[in-house]
């Protein structure tokens, strides 16, 4: 097959750097700096990855536990990253070195001495692998290319394939000769842009495809048991600093069990022919090693599904039936709350999940972290694993849950997760449905009107049908892009509009006094300034849509600048104290979003005086925000029966689960 034609200079890597073009000239110290701010750009590009690495990660996991081997095969730098990282894998994790086996074009030579001309040889990788007589039952291939073009790899790309291999390229451009040609099952573009030195790729296209080959091998050695929490569990004991590492290591995981001296580990050791895993699993759980070696072989040598295999027998002799958990999954964060009927309670907390942003698969991931978090933070439950605690009852309430094509899928992925029926045991609803709980207990409530306004602002109605709300309509939550009227997002990029009108006639102005600039958009210059210090006025556009500015960004580039332009909002409701701009921009916003809440009162036909008023969202814990948009409500609908700020929505529902179980309400 003839490589498809793609033009060098096209290729993002090839691209002059427009950032760098003066690197020659400059002192020392900036041209260090230069190059760490390319550097930064690393590591987004892999983390726009991190969905295609998973499935990687978990496929190739399954094929190497069945005793499959991963190929690594590239030229010249490539080449020789994938040769470091096999090449690290055996001593690391006491794999057998024939488990990673990393090809070079140009063969061990080219390792140190440059052989360019051996990647433009298609048919070298075929010769290469032949002798290796691959099983596409369980082998697997990773292609590493920069260019995505490299005639070595693409070859091996398509021999590994017309055998029925597993394939993956990992290339550093988009689009690229390997995702044409398609012969990759899996294609990972880590795509980082224009080097510094012009077509260098040992430099961040380099550094991209190390990140992504430790995580791909790291992941594979984890899903095999190779690590217990963090630890390199599956460490040989074959000299003295790593006999104490294997007895510190057995102490550790078995806690108060692990009462023998160093004389005594060292003989249970050897009775486990020197497994530092099956030690611990006889230590703690005071097993045989036949026994011990069953429970490891059925639990896929995973240290930690069998101490959670014998924490879920154990809780199965003891009541656990008033245990139960509580779900914020947003799309600012995500907060978990597991409680009991003793009082006990536990309380985690991980990253955004709204689905309408990330995929299922990270969401779910995000929830399983804040969940265990919470289990881990709860002293009833401290040291199990999620999956091993029976739960009375759950409550998720999720982000985005309301799109018809994605709750099926949601519902069964958490169903299995927490190993509980939809229904009355698991409730999953959208996170809004989680605040109207709060006015519960509230008899001369008969309807709640909860107003969300955070990074974005939504208003929903709900009425109160055989003591349980249920939701009547919605209003607005049409998403940044579109709506969101009175939100974070909203008001900041009201304020922002006029703020960059005065960056664009700060660029004009022969002076470019700050001074003569009115305090809002001064304001704004000086916000961005103290968080990015290479910002300036006439480069406020810039800094607002550029993609992780910082270290402390870690999301996704819309994201990113999602919350960039919300966060202004917060500057913009101090500066409304003394700014008439600011007071119109927040008053303006806000009318609309009373607007909205007067449409369900009106339309819906409820009566203020029987309606509880529930306000949740981070705008909505600014006095001035909350205390305008009250007073704005009672002047055009009336006064509400009752108010209700909501800050953690997982614990009013946790709290709210619980009441169920107390008055036996709740099966």
């Amino acid at each position: 097959m003839t490589t498809p034609f793609i033009q060098l200079a096209g290729l993002q890597t090839e691209i002059q750097n427009p950032r760098t073009t003066g690197i020659d000239q400059v002192p020392t110290l900036e041209l260090c700096r230069i190059l760490n701010r390319e550097d930064r750009e690393v590591a987004s590009s892999v983390e726009r990855c991190i969905p295609a690495i998973a499935e990687v990660i978990d496929t190739l996991s399954e094929r190497v536990y069945k005793g499959g081997r991963v190929f690594y095969i590239g030229a010249g730098t490539s080449g020789r990253l994938g040769v470091l990282d096999a090449s690290e894998i055996p001593p690391t994790y006491s794999a057998p070195s024939s488990q990673f086996i990393a090809l070079i074009a140009g063969g061990d030579h080219a390792l140190r001495n440059a052989k360019e001309g051996a990647e433009d040889d298609r048919d070298g990788a075929k010769a290469d692998l032949k002798t290796f007589n691959l099983d596409p039952k369980v082998d697997s291939l990773v292609g590493i290319a920069s260019s995505g073009r490299t005639p070595y790899v693409l070859g091996g790309l398509s021999y590994a394939k017309s055998l029925g291999i597993t394939t993956v390229a990992l290339v550093c451009v988009s689009p690229s000769a390997a995702g044409i040609e398609g012969n990759a099952d899996y294609l990972i573009p880590a795509v980082t842009g224009p080097e510094a030195v012009t077509g260098s790729t040992r430099m961040k296209a380099g550094t991209a495809t190390k990140l992504v080959l430790n995580m791909i091998s790291t992941g594979i050695m984890i899903k095999l048991g190779k690590t217990y929490g963090n630890l390199m569990i599956d460490v040989k004991a074959t000299n003295l600093k790593l006999k104490q590492r294997a007895r510190n290591i057995l102490r550790f995981v078995g806690g108060t069990a692990c009462t023998q001296t160093d004389l005594e580990l060292d003989k249970i050791l050897e009775c486990c022919r020197g497994s530092v895993k099956l030690a611990a699993i006889v230590i703690t759980l005071k097993l045989s090693v036949a026994e011990a070696e069953d429970r490891l072989q059925r639990n896929k040598g995973v240290l930690a599904r069998v101490f959670a295999e014998a924490h879920k027998k154990k809780l199965r002799q003891e009541t656990y039936d008033d245990l139960v958990l509580c779900v914020d999954a947003g799309g600012t964060s995500c907060k978990a709350v597991i409680m009991s009927k003793d009082g006990e309670m536990g309380m985690g907390r991980a990253g955004p999940c709204n689905v309408t942003n990330v995929d299922i698969g990270t969401a779910i991931s995000t929830i399983s972290n804040a969940i265990q978090e919470a289990v881990d933070s709860c002293k009833a439950t401290k040291g199990c694993r999620i999956q091993a605690i029976k739960l009375s009852s759950a409550w998720v309430g999720m982000a985005g849950y309301d799109r018809p094509s994605l709750s099926p899928i949601i519902d069964s992925s958490i169903s299995e997760f927490l190993g509980l029926p939809l229904g009355t045991k698991l409730k999953i609803t959208t996170d809004i449905d989680l605040l109207p709980v709060s006015m519960i207990s509230q008899a001369e409530v008969d309807s709640v009107i909860v107003v969300v306004a955070g990074t974005g602002s939504i208003a929903m109605s709900y009425v109160k049908v055989d003591g349980q709300f249920r939701r009547m309509h919605r209003v607005g939550g049409w998403g940044h892009l579109l709506g969101d009227d009175g939100s974070g997002y909203d008001i900041g990029r009201e304020a922002l509009r006029a703020a960059l009108y005065s960056s664009d006639l700060y660029k004009v102005l022969a002076s470019k006094d700050s001074k003569t600039l009115s305090p809002l958009p001064r304001a704004i210059f000086q916000h961005f300034k103290e968080l990015y210090p290479e910002s300036k006025p006439e480069t406020l556009l810039s800094t607002i849509l550029m993609p992780a500015l910082a270290t402390h960004e870690a999301e996704i580039s819309p994201l990113a600048v999602t919350k960039r332009i919300a966060g202004v909002a917060k500057l913009v409701l101090s500066a409304a104290m003394y700014d008439n701009e600011a007071k119109r921009i927040v008053d303006d916003r806000l009318s609309r979003l009373v607007d909205q809440v007067a449409l369900l009162t009106h339309a819906g036909g409820i009566d203020p005086s029987r309606t509880g008023l529930v306000l949740a969202g981070g705008m909505m814990q600014e006095e001035l925000y909350k205390t305008t948009f009250v007073n704005s409500l009672d002047t055009k609908c009336g006064v509400f029966k009752k108010t209700e700020i909501v800050t953690q929505p997982a614990l009013v529902g946790a709290r709210y689960l619980l009441g169920r179980i107390v008055s036996s309400d709740y099966p």
